[in-house]
């Protein structure tokens, strides 16, 4: 059984950070419902908001970021949120320029994901270090579960954080990063060339300092 606490080692070697209020833009369902798991938690604190928001529209890492600057613009949208930290979720499979879409969100902070966001939830069970297809990725994810992986299904992404091993991930997705450091590569011009990767790890991190 997983757990969504971290461990009081961990949590004394963390630097708590004021997460206070953010905006999350989600490409897909599957995002919205895991980064939701954590804001419902995380509404307890009364000085914490997390909103998170989906792009209804069948796109990629380019709809997304759109949809968030085409939000940000609407002036009562813009009152509302202007102090709020600025996210973007998605996965780096498409669209074929995604290292431009990353060069065009700097005013977000970037939760993105390559190929997918199921490369993150899979590190919730076994290391990801190898280069590995969309196809693996969920052979291996569904493995892990009571029955086949299905995306944008929520009670999945529940049981991926429940049954899984939030802290696990965290480590391993931190390793791959560390790793790619080592390599001279950043998501900022290399995403192409890292695969695996994720950075939805950062935040998670935080998300679990606050609930612990």
């Amino acid at each position: 059984m997983g757990r969504t606490q971290l461990s009081p080692q961990r949590l004394s070697e963390t630097k708590k950070l004021n997460i206070g209020r953010m905006i999350i833009f989600c490409e897909g369902k599957t995002e919205k419902y895991y980064f939701d798991y954590f804001a419902e938690i995380l509404k307890k604190n009364k000085y914490t908001d997390v909103e998170v928001v989906l792009e209804t529209a069948n796109g990629n890492a380019r709809t997304v970021l759109n949809f968030a600057n085409a939000f940000m613009a609407d002036d009562r949208n813009n009152r509302k949120y202007s102090t709020y930290g600025k996210y973007l979720a998605f996965d780096c499979d498409a669209p074929p320029d995604i290292q431009t879409v990353i060069s065009a969100a700097s005013e977000y902070e970037l939760l993105i994901s390559n190929h997918l966001f199921e490369t993150w939830l899979l590190m919730h069970f076994e290391d990801v270090n190898d280069k590995i297809s969309k196809r693996e990725i969920y052979r291996r994810l569904s493995s892990h579960l009571h029955d086949a992986y299905s995306k944008g299904h929520k009670g999945k992404t529940r049981e991926i954080i429940q049954n899984g091993d939030v802290e696990k991930a965290i480590d391993n997705a931190g390793i791959l990063e560390e790793k790619y450091k080592a390599e001279g590569k950043s998501m900022f011009a290399n995403i192409k060339d890292m695969n695996p990767f994720t950075s939805v790890h950062r935040l998670i991190e935080q998300f679990m300092v606050e609930i612990s």
